[in-house]
């Protein structure tokens, strides 16, 4: 390829990356979880082609030497805010998964708070289980076996 159809090539894919994880970045500023989903595909496809296309030029940065001085201003600045973007997203991403983990526990916790317990006795005389037990609580049973 042509150094002028790589370097607008690589100007476009990473324009589109940048306008994908605005777009992500956005949606998880506004807390809107469940439209992450939308852009998933889109990311991954762009990120691949994205990584491809770097890698490439690291393995043969001399390709485009011929390229036109503002092309490659052009393509720095855009580099340079697809690495600000990334970082804020995976700020962004930590802090939602953080979220979305705390309320899993604290419904789980609810749960196991709320749960119905039998008032059996222990060998002490005790209805109340010993610290780290208190989740195990079982009924006492009792089995006929005559016929």
């Amino acid at each position: 390829m042509e150094p002028e159809k790589r370097m607008a090539d690589l100007i476009s894919v990473t324009s589109r990356l940048v306008d994908v994880l605005e777009r992500e970045n956005a949606i998880l500023k506004e807390r809107r979880h469940n439209d992450l989903a939308e852009l998933l595909d889109e990311k991954e496809t762009i990120g691949r082609v994205y990584q491809a296309r770097i890698m490439g030029l690291q393995e043969d940065p001399e390709q485009l030497k011929d390229v036109d001085e503002a092309e490659r201003h052009k393509l720095k600045e855009l580099a340079h805010s697809v690495d600000t973007l990334v970082s804020e997203n995976a700020r962004m991403l930590e802090a939602a998964m953080y979220a979305s983990k705390r309320i899993v526990e604290m419904v789980a916790e609810a749960v196991r708070d709320s749960t119905n317990t039998s008032g059996t006795y222990s060998q002490r005389g005790s209805t109340q289980m010993p610290v780290g037990k208190s989740e195990v609580r079982s009924g006492a049973i009792s089995l006929d076996q005559t016929l």
